[in-house]
């Protein structure tokens, strides 16, 4: 068993997602989908869970589980560059480990957070996990982002009948050192992040090391839409 060094994780939380407005404080189980997120996350090995967020209904909701939340700048174009800015305001050395579990996960065990930590902590650039695909319509279904393991490392929301790829669920964790967070957000936003609004491509395009693992647990449906909201609410109530 590989051991991990410290680490924080960070979830970055939105308020006015473009698909999903509100989505982040919508109620699975009773308590929100952040909070749930937030509860799993707390049962890592990481040293401190933080939320960062530049809603202030997102903050007030967050106050109420944790005291670990804070108001990020709105001219942030996404959750890494939210994280930077986290990680720059609290001084986190440039060798600290950041774990982003994206706000629309939650049911993503914590295992799978302790081992993308644990196999991303001596490595730059990077790092996330995959997981199969449960039916092969979603490489067609855009809220779902595919990933293509080889020697280039490629995530797609639509996957064309003749691309011969094996593909894979991408799952929204992300670990990275804080110094390629920092450079991460001095580059400008790639083509390919902004035409597919995929953030990790500006990791991809710009040459940063790219490192994908098999996910340890099935981290469940991501919350893209008020379906997914009724679907996980029919299961769970």
């Amino acid at each position: 068993m590989i051991s991990s060094k410290e680490f924080f994780v960070v979830i970055p939380a939105r308020f006015d997602s473009s698909r999903f407005p509100g989505k982040v404080l919508e109620k699975i189980n009773n308590i929100s989908m952040l909070e749930n997120v937030f509860n799993n996350a707390k049962k890592s090995k990481a040293s401190a869970v933080y939320i960062a967020t530049d809603s202030q209904k997102v903050y007030e909701a967050s106050k109420k589980f944790t005291n670990n939340v804070h108001l990020t700048s709105s001219a942030n174009n996404n959750g890494t560059e939210r994280i930077a800015e986290l990680a720059e305001s609290l001084n986190w050395n440039q060798n600290t480990l950041v774990v982003n579990v994206q706000a629309d996960q939650p049911f993503l065990m914590h295992d799978n957070i302790d081992f993308l930590a644990a196999s991303a902590q001596n490595l730059e650039g990077l790092s996330t996990l995959y997981y199969p695909l449960s039916d092969s319509k979603l490489n067609k279904d855009k809220n779902t982002v595919k990933i293509s393991i080889g020697q280039n490392i490629k995530f797609y929301r639509d996957v064309g009948e003749d691309n011969k790829d094996k593909f894979f669920k991408h799952i929204g964790i992300y670990a990275y050192h804080v110094s390629d967070l920092i450079l991460y957000k001095k580059l400008p936003p790639s083509n390919n992040e902004i035409s597919l609004s995929l953030e990790q491509y500006r990791f991809v395009d710009n040459n940063f090391k790219i490192h994908a693992y098999l996910a340890k647990s099935d981290p469940g449906i991501s919350i893209d839409s008020i379906d997914n909201i009724n679907e996980i609410r029919g299961v769970s109530n």
